[in-house]
């Protein structure tokens, strides 16, 4: 088989979408939340320093993935949106990298460290959720206003999708205020609800990519 551009796209998305998934994966079911003590922190990374420390590897190639994504994608989108397309994944893939590398702090040597300075360190790390939801809605809406005017150039369906998950994206921003539950920092609205859209627009963007590249 021939690779083309679009294959290459298709590649590159899956297989950081494979790693972003293993990632979760190797940190198995019972991490530490915002809502944990000082003490089952310190706990949980001294039991699970190996997986942490796999979960951190893993981010890398996540953040390298999205980069490459990215100079792929913004290369289809006119001035200025592509710019604002390209600076909103570099912010996810640089806020990543800093959750991951404090993840992999933690796990480093957890026995020495106190429990105030653990839960502190740990919810640095776990307010990644809110705050990296401004870049995901500068990537959404430079994306989604390419679908109105005179000279449109996305489909009426990625049109809506990104309209869909950056509209909950801004609203996921709530939870810089969350302190547990549904709307906790880097909990389930951050990482399964914004997750789950964010695969579903990410797919719909290659997509089209694809489409586009195969015109050109």
């Amino acid at each position: 088989m021939r690779m083309t551009a679009g294959n290459l796209l298709l590649i590159n998305i899956l297989l950081t979408c494979g790693f972003y998934v293993f990632s979760f994966v190797a940190l198995g079911s019972t991490v530490p939340t915002i809502e944990s003590t000082g003490a089952e922190i310190v706990t949980w990374f001294s039991e699970n320093g190996g997986q942490a420390r796999t979960y951190a590897w893993a981010s890398t190639f996540v953040s390298l993935g999205l980069m490459i994504f990215a100079g792929q994608v913004s290369a289809l989108l006119p001035a200025p949106h592509r710019y604002v397309f390209f600076a909103g994944v570099f912010g996810f893939a640089l806020t990543a990298q800093v959750q991951a590398w404090i993840w992999a702090g933690l796990a480093f040597n957890p026995s020495g460290l106190s429990e105030g300075a653990a839960q502190v360190i740990f919810a640095i790390a776990a307010f990644w959720g809110p705050v990296v939801n401004a870049s995901t809605t500068a990537m959404a809406g430079a994306i989604a206003v390419l679908g109105f005017g005179e000279h449109r150039i996305i489909p009426p369906w990625l049109t809506w999708l990104s309209i869909v998950f950056g509209v909950e994206q801004a609203i996921e921003t709530i939870t810089v205020f969350g302190h547990s539950g549904f709307i906790a920092p880097g909990g389930t609205m951050n990482v399964y609800l914004g997750g789950l859209l964010g695969f579903i627009w990410v797919g719909g963007v290659v997509r089209w990519s694809m489409q586009k590249l195969k015109k050109a």
